[in-house]
């Protein structure tokens, strides 16, 4: 005889399981139909579901950051050991400003949020005092040449650019001397066209060749690299990215190859992030 499963309330379940942080905060979530059991949304805090129902939060990235991009760029300050706190930084290609949402949060003081684009920086951080809007503008732009405070800290997560391009620009940026944080993309790195035309480039060899020729490019440049990880979140549809990081305290290239070598191998083995 099958024993019947027991129940519990939906509201017990995701503090249990750390969800949130209360009801209140839950009830909010499932008013926008954001919650869901065994894909269905869910109707309120009291209904009823097994200890086996699969729980999902749509868009729960924006419990903490306004896009996924601050869960990349945590996951890499993390890896680093990059200190934000008290520094001006200059987060190039900010879109939405997860980037800049997630320096924010790790206590730097100011934020220039650079991007090509316009209309597209999220309110809450539009109305932040601690941000300087600065839509339009390339990394290229004499203007960030002469920054007054000037960045400490540069973060890139650029598209249709190569790093091969925008590293090399931020030397001018940083003035003094400082750290620049890139998101490696691989399809906007990668010499072969027919690799670069099917997007997203899971072949291991591949994506490690293209790891070491870019540090390789960075040290040649002068900047030391000072470690290399993978990004804990995929990309646009499911791809695998990386994040170098570059500044004076550089590694050995024994080390570096190690940490290119499990970056790629631990990449590989990424779920694909679902909104």
């Amino acid at each position: 005889m099958q024993m019947k499963q027991k129940k519990i309330t939906l509201g017990r379940r995701l503090l249990a399981d750390g969800w949130f942080d209360s009801e209140k905060e839950a009830q909010a979530w499932i008013m926008l139909r954001h919650v869901l059991v065994d894909n269905i949304p869910a109707v309120s805090l009291t209904q009823k579901i097994t200890s086996c129902s699969e729980i999902r939060v749509r868009e729960y990235y924006k419990k903490h950051y306004v896009n996924k991009g601050g869960l990349k760029l945590e996951g890499a300050l993390r890896r680093f050991g990059t200190a934000v706190d008290g520094k001006t930084a200059l987060d190039c290609g900010a879109s939405a400003g997860g980037f800049t949402d997630c320096l924010l949060q790790h206590g730097a003081r100011l934020v220039y949020a650079v991007d090509a684009g316009f209309g597209q920086l999220a309110g809450k951080l539009l109305v932040d005092s601690r941000v300087v809007n600065m839509e339009k503008t390339n990394i290229s732009d004499p203007r960030l040449m002469s920054l007054d405070p000037a960045p400490e800290l540069i973060t890139l997560d650029l598209s249709y650019l190569s790093l091969r391009i925008a590293v090399p620009v931020c030397r001018s940026i940083l003035r003094g001397g400082g750290t620049i944080i890139c998101l490696i993309k691989p399809v906007f790195e990668v010499g072969n066209n027919e690799a670069r035309r099917r997007g997203n480039i899971t072949d291991r060899e591949t994506l490690c060749d293209i790891l070491v020729s870019l540090t390789s490019f960075f040290a040649a440049e002068g900047f030391a690299v000072a470690g290399v990880t993978h990004s804990p979140v995929t990309g646009n549809g499911g791809a695998l990215e990386y994040f170098a990081c570059l500044r004076s305290d550089g590694c050995t290239a024994a080390d570096l190859t190690e940490q290119i070598e499990k970056a790629v191998s631990d990449s590989l083995s990424l779920v694909k992030f679902k909104k």
